[in-house]
């Protein structure tokens, strides 16, 4: 089961001040921190989606697809997972490879304490329109017709969305 992670961080970080992509938490970039947590958790196809202009995170995303297929071929699912959500555990995406394994035409969305968070897993068959606004990717998975999971995991970390400075600090 081949899974490529897509880290959307083409954005301006606007509220935050500066791009996310080039923030830290203890001193470690926010990217630095998910690719080491992919790699941990043994993921090492993944493309860190920066330095471009897009419309939105959507089209950042698709873009990163693009690039991951034609440099690291066809995957079966895609690990989407924002940059400005770096604290999540290495054994939370084992869980949620490990559910989509088991079910590989699934959308695997985690949750904790009743909320859903970040990464999702995606298969590859879902198929992101170029024209999907204003449904965003949450609106194209509730229509595509793929069931959607969300395991309860004991993992704050993917609740933990850092859009201001402030919201580092109180982590």
């Amino acid at each position: 089961m081949k899974i490529i992670a897509v880290i959307p961080a083409a954005g301006k970080g606007t509220r935050f001040g500066m791009p996310k992509v080039d923030a830290s938490y203890n001193g470690i970039a926010f990217s630095e921190m998910i690719i080491n947590t992919l790699k941990e958790a043994g993921l090492d196809d993944f493309v860190l989606v920066r330095d471009i202009e897009t419309p939105d995170m959507l089209a950042t995303i698709k873009a990163g697809m693009q690039k991951a297929v034609s440099e690291q071929g066809n995957p079966d699912g895609w690990l989407i997972w924002p940059v400005d959500h770096p604290t999540v555990k290495a054994s939370t995406i084992q869980i949620l490879v490990s559910i989509f394994t088991k079910k590989s035409n699934s959308v695997i969305i985690p949750r904790n304490q009743g909320k859903n968070g970040h990464p999702i897993i995606i298969p590859s068959a879902l198929v992101i329109p170029d024209k999907a606004e204003p449904l965003g990717l949450k609106g194209i998975i509730m229509q595509s017709g793929f069931p959607v999971f969300y395991p309860d995991l004991d993992d704050v970390g993917i609740l933990f969305n850092f859009n201001t400075p402030e919201d580092v600090v109180y982590v």
